[in-house]
């Protein structure tokens, strides 16, 4: 009993051992995800190959091993390059705009394309109701001598 304790306690062990730098690997990742590589290149730290982004990705390890969570890992970077480091703009002041513009934007184009639509819609049906109840006899008699005029001519 006591072996088949030890043996599972020995593999749990080494399983966590095997797995924590994986686990610190992924963590490396979806940080450098959320950071703009500064060799110029415009690609997030993960998927640039250049020196500078491995740099930054070994940076990233190392403070992730002093035990620092993602957002101090991440004032870090903005503390050293400033928020164009950032691959995506924070929420709060004048970047605010960056997240309601654009939806905004499909807000309000959308309801001016509803609007323009229901106008042409109406429109056409007020057109439709006005030629086909509002003809006077008198007009159709006019039209239809014009129409015999011009058919005598053409024999």
């Amino acid at each position: 009993m006591k072996r088949i304790l030890l043996t599972i306690l020995l593999v749990g062990f080494l399983n966590l051992m095997i797995a924590t730098p994986a686990l610190a690997d992924g963590a490396v990742d979806a940080i450098a995800n959320e950071l703009m590589c500064q060799c110029g290149c415009t690609k997030t730290v993960a998927s640039c190959d250049c020196g500078t982004a491995e740099q930054m990705r070994q940076t990233i390890k190392a403070i992730l091993d002093q035990g620092k969570s993602k957002e101090e890992i991440l004032a870090y970077f903005v503390g050293q390059y400033g928020e164009v480091v950032l691959s995506t703009p924070t929420k709060k002041g004048f970047n605010l705009a960056a997240w309601v513009v654009p939806f905004a934007g499909i807000v309000l184009g959308a309801g001016a394309v509803y609007l323009a639509l229901r106008k042409w819609v109406f429109r056409g049906q007020e057109l439709e109701e006005v030629t086909v109840e509002e003809v006077a006899d008198a007009e159709v008699a006019e039209y239809e001598e014009r129409l015999r005029r011009d058919l005598a001519a053409f024999k």
